[in-house]
């Protein structure tokens, strides 16, 4: 009977105990419950047995490594399984579930960034360190306390469970990865930095432009800022004074919808004119098609773009090394002034442009702002606090008054002040048109938030909710008729943007849809989260407009 419960009972008992950690502390049993209904109502029942059978594998190999006799093998497994551990945890307590292959796209992609994720998440991420290490030294001590059952011959059967995951999530391209973090984690990273996309690999531009469009042609994209939090757009809050008292010299499109919900997706739509009905775009329509700064060349432009986030000629947003040779100028604030606060970036390039818009020669600027990203209170000065109470510079997204406190004044800043600033540098003789947009929303409404934009799981729509406006210096829009607002969507700036370069508009319509000058066919809006190629778990979401709390 002693030998039963050893080597049969105990192992019996610690499978069923691992495949809890794993659905309840590694992941969460509501992410088990969506990832099961997602496998069994939109893909079969037989792809969700090989799911339970893949899973159930996966944990035998861990109780395989844990009940090993070797002790060298028992401690590597330890070893390994706490930075694993750590990684999954800290977007557990972040985000709300696991870390998938999406998180690891998006990370990927983000790598700039590690150190400002750093400081606004340290409270979770010690706390996903402490979880992890706490579950480790439990995992250690029941190692000592069962009867080691497995031998080093069968600690050879890890290599072709390791290769069971990576074509599991493979198969998958990573939409299900839902295995325990010892092989979820480094498998979804490696096989995220691994699916190469073709950058670089762009067609030539094969149409002539039929008119001579505006001289001077300025794309702004803003980061995340949300349109129903600009009092411009209605929010009670006076969070844009300057801009209501220039209202009337905007041509504002209320709200607009975001393609995607976070800034690599949303700004590569916005390059190469990709549209909703493209996505996911696993063509790689948005790598391969001519990018907006081509166009702008054809159209005889000089062409500019400014990235006031990066520095060190750092790209990012899906833009290669090929796409250089396309722009004339490419521009890094902190480069040209390495004291340069981080506030006053966005404020260079206001100087920037507004010195631009009276260039003798015709003129395309793409712009990405620092906006409010965040941690928020690093987006503008002490001087710049008008809502009270606020978060710290480092502080995590915890308390919703002084999360929304903190993010008006960043909008206050970096919005209304930057509007004003450019305004001012440019006159009615400069003919110049700039179009305004964010590249997403933030979603502050639920208090205990962690994460505001690029969710995957249950995304709400403010994520995807962002201002829209142009401020016409040149008079060209005045023989368009404008539509209502609160209609449009990013899917319009583009083909916007080549028909003011002076292309012809029967082409734009049939290749790249309506401008924003075109009444909208469909008053339903939609945007796109998760990897806008198809990586890993994504969806199209109904965009609907709701005031920002």
């Amino acid at each position: 009977m002693k030998y039963i419960k050893q080597t049969i009972l105990a192992p019996l008992l610690l499978f069923v105990a691992m495949c809890l950690l794993a659905v309840t502390v590694e992941m969460r049993p509501g992410r088990v419950y969506y990832i099961l209904q997602y496998i069994l109502f939109r893909l079969s029942i037989l792809d969700l047995l090989l799911y339970l059978a893949v899973f159930a594998v996966c944990v035998w190999s861990l109780q395989v490594l844990l009940l090993n006799k070797s002790k060298a093998v028992r401690y590597t497994f330890l070893g390994l399984l706490l930075p694993f551990l750590f990684i999954s945890l800290s977007y557990r307590f972040i985000t709300g579930y696991n870390y998938t292959y999406s998180d690891a796209q998006t990370a990927l992609n983000n790598l700039s960034f590690w150190d400002a994720a750093l400081q606004n998440y340290a409270l979770p991420i010690f706390g996903a360190l402490l979880a992890a290490i706490g579950v480790v030294f439990i995992l250690a001590f029941i190692s000592r306390k069962l009867q080691p059952v497995y031998t080093f011959k069968h600690t050879l059967n890890i290599l072709p469970v390791i290769l069971l995951s990576v074509w599991y999530i493979n198969r998958t391209l990573g939409v299900v990865d839902d295995l325990p973090a010892f092989y979820r984690v480094p498998v979804s990273t490696a096989l995220a930095a691994t699916h190469q996309l073709p950058l670089g690999q762009r067609e030539a531009v094969t149409v002539a432009p039929t008119s001579a469009g505006v001289k001077h042609l300025f794309l702004v994209v803003d980061e995340s800022i949300t349109g129903s939090s600009l009092s411009l757009n209605g929010n009670p809050v006076n969070t844009t004074p300057f801009l209501d008292s220039v209202k009337d010299s905007l041509l504002n499109f209320g709200v607009a919808s975001a393609i995607t919900n976070y800034s690599a997706g949303s700004n590569i739509a916005l390059m190469s004119g990709v549209q909703t009905a493209d996505l996911p775009d696993r063509q790689h329509l948005a790598l391969t098609r001519p990018a907006i700064f081509q166009y702008a060349k054809e159209a005889g432009y000089t062409t500019y773009y400014i990235d006031a986030q990066l520095s060190s000629q750092a790209l990012q947003n899906y833009l290669a090394p090929a796409d250089l040779k396309h722009i004339d100028h490419f521009i890094q604030p902190a480069d040209l002034d390495s004291g340069l606060p981080y506030h006053q970036r966005d404020f260079e390039v206001a100087k920037l442009l507004a010195k631009l818009s009276r260039a003798d020669e015709k003129v395309f600027v793409y712009v990405n702002k620092v906006g409010a990203h965040w941690p928020y209170a690093r987006t503008y000065p002490e001087s710049g606090i008008i809502f009270t109470p606020v978060l710290p510079k480092t502080s995590m997204l915890k308390d919703r008054e002084r999360a929304t406190n903190t993010y008006h004044n960043a909008i206050r800043w970096t919005v209304d002040k930057f509007w004003q600033k450019l305004m001012q540098g440019i006159s009615a003789t400069d003919s110049t048109v700039v179009i305004y947009t964010s590249d997403h929303g933030q979603n502050l409404t639920e208090h205990g938030i962690s994460i505001a934009h690029a969710s995957i799981y249950k995304p709400n729509a403010l994520e995807a909710n962002v201002p829209l406006w142009i401020l016409d210096k040149s008079n060209i829009t005045s023989k368009h008729t404008l539509p209502q607002p609160n209609l449009q969507s990013h899917a319009q700036v583009f083909p916007t943007i080549l028909l003011l370069q002076g292309y012809d508009s029967t082409f734009i319509r049939s290749k790249y849809g309506y401008t924003l000058f075109d009444a909208p066919k469909d008053s339903k809006r939609y945007f796109w989260t998760g990897d806008i190629f198809g990586r890993g778990q994504t969806d199209l979401v109904e965009f609907t407009v709701a005031p920002a709390k």
